[in-house]
């Protein structure tokens, strides 16, 4: 017991000794503070250079955004403009791996540019060796991140004019790759976020108006128009979905956008042309006992209610074949301002004067039409090219998006109905839902670029 009792005595007699002696005290002291001092030294050391690491990376974080919100301002889609954005980062020295990651989305996923389709988030982060703050923090590393947002917003200059032709057909009822999403339900949201981007809020002193033109079996006019360019009778199934569908004119004028006349011809009504059509589907289309597209799926001539023409899009309802030829004619007479006798009001087309208006036809399909009725005026696919040449040269754009196509001459006929010019991509073509929601917006920005001045800029 005594031996233990006297080492807590030696001990404090030994600090008492070393208070009261100064012959090596600051070389004590010294040796006692110099882990801290180290420390805190390489916390310094460390410091510096992540704040110096953290402005290169925030450099490369504000040039991939810039890079990336210039080329959506473009009308490219995402995976372009990820390529530029990804390349300008690297021209400011960004090297991916080795604890570098860069992330690219648009629009944005944070902040207040996320409902921005020309917006562009880039967050770039690395991780960095603790090269002396190790010892007194206890961390061999570091993580600095860096985020911009680059936006290209628009003033407009001109009016704009959009027709969507949807594909109704009976495929589109099939999956995507999206788990419980049809492609009917993707088209809708592709359709509405277009919708979205073109119509502004301000329609003055410019206007931007879309119109819809759904298609299947035939395209279904309404009530409205049916007389009027059929010169026949409504004629009713049922009195919720009157036969009000048309098909093709024939004649000398089947290719032209002259309003429907004596002079320049009617249009079939689908009710009786159905029992005599031609294609793989014939007997189908003789035993329908009522109109399709159905009363949902009535096309929509030019407007600017937004609110309107999404609730008709979320209306849509898809069964029958694809006689896409005539949905592309009728987006055609939409934009034609000879048919200001039929289509009045706040529907009527501006002159052709791209000047003063951009006009566009958007069409997404597989390209295989199937269904046509006016045997003279050559199959379904032959008239579709037919319309897509004689549209181009009266001025109007188009844009073809291609989702699924199959076969080459499915897909020559994608390409060859596109506008082709060096002022924008027009034609595109993918097998996801994400392509094809990137497409339709790229396009949607393309149409704007097109009426618009962009002024590209950092705004997070």
């Amino acid at each position: 017991m005594a031996a233990k009792s006297v080492r807590p005595f030696r001990l404090t007699a030994f600090v008492r000794r070393m208070l009261r002696d100064t012959t090596a005290g600051t070389t004590t002291f010294v040796a006692f503070a110099a882990p801290v001092l180290v420390g805190a030294l390489g916390v310094g050391v460390d410091t510096s250079a992540w704040y110096i690491e953290k402005r290169k990376i925030q450099q490369q974080a504000d040039a991939a955004a810039l890079g990336g919100a210039r080329v959506k301002g473009l009308g490219q889609n995402n995976a372009t403009a990820q390529a530029v954005a990804t390349r300008d980062a690297e021209r400011n020295g960004f090297v991916a791996g080795g604890g570098a990651t860069m992330t690219f989305n648009s629009p944005p996923t944070s902040g207040g540019y996320t409902s921005k389709s020309t917006a562009v988030e880039v967050k770039i982060t690395k991780q960095l060796p603790s090269l002396f703050s190790s010892y007194l923090l206890g961390s061999s590393a570091r993580t600095i991140t860096g985020r911009a947002v680059g936006y290209t917003p628009y003033v407009q200059t001109r009016n704009l004019e959009v027709s969507m032709v949807l594909d109704l057909s009976g495929s589109m009822n099939g999956s995507t790759e999206v788990s419980g999403l049809t492609k009917l339900q993707a088209q809708k949201n592709a359709a509405k976020a277009l919708l979205d981007i073109v119509i502004q809020a301000n329609q003055a002193p410019y206007t931007s108006r879309a119109g819809i033109v759904p298609f299947s079996d035939s395209v279904n006019v309404g009530s409205a128009y049916f007389t009027t360019v059929t010169n026949k009778p409504l004629q009713s199934a049922a009195s919720w979905n009157p036969w009000s569908g048309v098909v093709e004119r024939p004649g000398s004028y089947k290719f032209k956008d002259d309003p429907p006349s004596a002079t320049y011809g009617w249009f079939g009504e689908f009710k009786s042309k159905k029992e005599a059509a031609y294609g793989p589907y014939p007997d189908y289309l003789d035993d329908l006992s009522s109109q399709t597209p159905n009363s949902n799926n009535i096309m929509r001539p030019l407007s600017s209610d937004k609110v309107s023409l999404k609730s008709m899009v979320d209306s849509m309802t898809a069964t029958g074949s694809t006689a896409g030829h005539i949905g592309i004619a009728w987006a055609w007479y939409m934009l034609s301002p000879k048919w200001n006798s039929i289509f009045t009001g706040s529907a009527l087309a501006n002159a052709h004067n791209t000047a003063d208006t951009y006009k566009a036809i958007i069409i997404m399909s597989d390209f295989d039409m199937n269904s046509y009725y006016e045997s003279n005026n050559g199959t379904s696919n032959y008239q579709f090219e037919q319309l897509c040449t004689q549209i181009k040269n009266s001025g109007v754009k188009i844009y073809t998006i291609g989702y699924g196509v199959s076969g080459t001459s499915n897909n020559t006929r994608r390409i060859n109905c596109a506008s082709n010019d060096a002022s924008a991509t027009y034609t595109y073509t993918t097998t996801t839902v994400a392509g094809m929601l990137d497409a339709f917006e790229a396009i949607a920005n393309s149409a704007l670029i097109g009426s618009s001045d962009p002024k590209l800029r950092i705004v997070e």
